[in-house]
């Protein structure tokens, strides 16, 4: 069996690399090679790093697939012990009993939160109707592994300050699509969501969903400030 672990909190790592990057295919391949250089200055050998990227790959394709968001962000923490990984959207969450069901080969679902699961150390989901964050650990010496059993967390994991600052780029982008203010020149998040909003089949559909996003970002936002 392998050993009981908690996962750490990202605040007490040594250090991490953090990506924003579009909830896009052909940007997994970019996440996944960060990874791998990142696991192997820290220590891990290859196999070791290639497996992390397969569940980072999984948990990147499962936000393409399901979130209905624009944007990923990807979080590498990096300790003595091991890396943590963090995969976090602004979607519309799922219910998290899925993953407390057993894995079925012959479903047409589960397969890449059972990969998850068997790769790494530790691992813990959080959803909501404001997003997901799946978390996943994976340590440089345990003896013997088995598959993780996912820890689901119910309570809020956005800070008040990310919440504000999702709001703010939410509102930049409507604002770009709108034409109410113009895209800073090079700023790549001004030029990717611009590139998205032109290619989309139904505009006004994006325009409503990033509207939707800022009423609901704002409402939880408000919770939280009668929670503190």
């Amino acid at each position: 069996m392998g050993r009981a672990f908690v996962a750490p909190k990202l605040e007490e790592q040594a250090g991490f690399v953090e990506l924003v990057l579009p909830a896009k295919a052909s940007y997994v391949a970019l996440a996944r090679t960060l990874l791998q250089d990142t696991a192997r200055h820290s220590g891990f050998n290859s196999d070791q790093a290639a497996e992390m990227a397969v569940a980072l790959s999984e948990a990147f394709t499962n936000v393409i697939t399901h979130a209905r968001t624009p944007w990923v962000t990807i979080r590498y923490a990096v300790a003595p012990l091991g890396i943590t990984i963090e995969v976090r959207d602004d979607g519309e969450g799922f219910d998290t009993a899925v993953l407390e069901r057993p894995y079925d080969p012959a479903a047409e679902s589960g397969r890449g939160m059972h990969l998850i699961r068997s790769l790494m150390d530790a691992v813990e989901c959080q959803s909501s109707s404001a997003g997901t964050v799946v978390r996943m650990t994976r340590l440089k010496e345990v003896p013997q592994r088995e598959g993780a059993s996912w820890r689901v967390v119910g309570k809020p994991f956005r800070t008040i300050g990310h919440i504000r600052q999702t709001i703010d780029r939410y509102k930049r982008d409507l604002g770009l699509m709108l034409g109410e203010i113009d895209p800073t020149e090079g700023d790549l998040d001004d030029i990717a969501i611009l590139e998205q909003y032109h290619a989309a089949d139904g505009k006004e559909a994006e325009i409503s969903d990033r509207k939707l996003r800022i009423k609901t970002l704002e409402a939880t936002l408000e919770i939280l400030r009668e929670e503190l």
